[in-house]
């Protein structure tokens, strides 16, 4: 007995050694100093009609329930949708992510950044995924330096989907993927059948509003195009941008005087007036029960063209860095490139005169309130860009 103690000791000692040991092993193997994916991939003009032409072939308009579309992919559309998702998936950090193509294969890399330590900056991940007649098959996974069989890859993947089961975001994949079939890969493209499912692309496109925007955020934005709605009901004769500026930071002014971080409902303001002069439907981004202002064109100088690039660039300007900047920004890029006339003066003046406008609206707190009450009260167009005459 007393033996069998001793060696029970000695296995025990021996365990949490290989414990306290194996881990930091483990680690080394998987944390990296270089990363595989160096970073993400920028969106251009011509990505967004790219997609722009693909959603037309999945326009619910043209669909019935049911209804079957063929969609090839290119090695770059499948980067941009991961490396997108990727960054933007709630809870977990930027991940970031690119694709390529052999004949029935597909290679996906993605590297995530590390908080400091001693071990590595990175965790770098390779897939290899193989084609065959029951769908996609995972053969092969690289973590760091660890090679691990496609095999126990699969079991890994199923012991965390069991996991995640409860998870509403996962639980939108999942139909999401039943709605895929018969996908061949060839040499830098992709092929897949997408079946046409009513209620999964509302609820997706609900799903996509969450992602972009955070509920604060999205009721913030729906408080301004309240406003909106009411001030472009009046039709004035003079449509300069000032007309819908006073209303827009007086109300910013009176949200403020209730507790309201003046810095983040005038960054509200900017992206509420930049989303109405881009023409776009606010439902898809805030929700069907927001209705859309009445389009009045409004002015800076006398053109409508100048008021456009005075909101676009301050709203990005106060969204610097983030995911909704770049969106916007690109959709600006393709508006210039499909109706612009090239190089502009006034256009310039117009882009920097939103910039500054911009910057002393959310430099800070009292240069925030200073601009609330500059612009509540304001009558000129001059003090929002000189003359140009």
């Amino acid at each position: 007995m007393r033996i069998l103690l001793k060696l029970f000791k000695v296995f025990f000692y021996l365990l949490v050694l290989g414990l306290v040991l194996g881990l930091p092993l483990l680690l080394w193997f998987l944390v990296e100093e270089t990363p595989r994916v160096r970073e993400s991939a920028p969106l251009a003009v011509e990505d967004i009609q790219r997609a722009q032409r693909l959603l037309r072939d999945l326009d619910p308009r043209r669909l019935q329930e049911g209804e079957t579309r063929r969609l090839t992919l290119t090695e770059r559309d499948v980067s941009l949708l991961l490396d997108q998702t990727l960054s933007r998936w709630p809870g977990t950090p930027p991940v970031r992510a690119v694709t390529r193509f052999t004949p029935r294969q597909a290679q996906i890399e993605a590297t995530l950044s590390l908080p400091a330590n001693p071990l590595g900056r990175y965790l770098n991940a390779n897939m290899q995924l193989t084609s065959g007649e029951s769908g996609l098959l995972l053969t092969q996974i690289h973590l760091g330096r660890l090679s691990i069989p496609g095999g126990v890859g699969r079991w890994l993947i199923d012991q965390i989907s069991g996991r995640w089961l409860g998870d509403p975001e996962y639980q939108m994949l999942r139909p999401l993927w039943a709605t895929l079939s018969d996908l061949q890969i060839a040499s830098e493209t992709v092929a897949v059948t997408v079946r046409y499912d009513q209620e999964l692309a509302r609820r997706l496109e609900a799903q996509g509003r969450d992602w972009i925007l955070p509920e604060t955020d999205r009721l913030r934005l729906g408080v301004y195009q309240e406003v909106l709605v009411a001030a472009t009901r009046t039709r004035p004769k003079n449509r300069s941008l000032i007309f819908l500026l006073k209303p827009l930071f007086t109300r910013a002014a009176e949200r403020t005087a209730l507790g309201g971080d003046p810095v983040e409902e005038n960054r509200a303001v900017l992206v509420t007036l930049a989303l109405y002069l881009s023409g776009r439907d606010p439902t898809r981004l805030l929700g069907e029960k927001y209705h859309a202002p009445t389009s009045l064109h409004p002015t800076l100088a006398g053109r409508s063209d100048l008021a456009q690039h005075f909101t676009i660039s301050a709203a990005l300007t106060g969204l610097t860095d983030s995911h909704l900047a770049n969106v916007i920004g690109v959709f600006k890029e393709v508006q210039d490139s499909q109706g612009g006339s090239g190089f502009s003066f006034a256009d310039l003046m117009a882009d920097r005169a939103g910039v500054r406008f911009a910057e002393h609206a959310l430099a800070s707190v009292a240069s925030a309130h200073a601009v609330q009450r500059r612009v509540a009260a304001l009558e000129v167009e001059t003090a929002l860009m000189p003359s140009m005459g």
